[in-house]
């Protein structure tokens, strides 16, 4: 798989910078005045300095949970995402939706969690134990409810 590229408007570099490396494991690529390269687990995405941020007003239901309508993130290993996860935790990090289990029992069985960076931005980490099941249809619709804590 080819990596991804993503841009993304951010209002303070340092703190940014301070996030996306002490907290999510990045490593710095390429920097301006305008803007930071990051390694984020070998896609590239970019950090564009920004007057103000959009209002990201409202938010999708997703398995009976608010999620922000804009956000981005990676699918992890299973057990990454639980060293991850607890890795997190011990930092003090807050979730913007805690770890759970995504429609626990059905085909798209997934576990979730969503952080927020310094600017706003909602970065959503999930994993599968089958990773075969990323793209499944059958049974795992986005509008059911339920979903189990972690």
């Amino acid at each position: 798989m080819r990596p991804f590229h993503l841009a993304f408007p951010v209002r303070d570099l340092v703190q940014t910078e301070r996030f996306y490396v002490d907290v999510l494991g990045c490593t710095l690529g390429r920097r301006t005045e305008q803007s930071i390269n990051f390694n984020f687990h070998g896609h590239q995405i970019v950090a564009h300095l920004v007057a103000s941020m959009s209002d990201h007003i409202g938010a999708g239901r997703v398995d009976g949970k608010q999620v922000p309508p804009f956000h981005f993130g990676l699918v992890m290993g299973y057990e990454q995402w639980h060293t991850f996860r607890d890795e997190l935790v011990e930092k003090g990090i807050e979730f913007r939706l805690k770890p759970h289990i995504r429609y626990p029992g059905k085909v798209g069985e997934q576990a979730t969690l969503f952080v927020d960076d310094p600017s706003g931005n909602a970065l959503e980490f999930k994993s599968f134990k089958d990773d075969s099941r990323l793209f499944a249809t059958a049974g795992g619709s986005e509008h059911e409810a339920g979903g189990g804590d972690l």
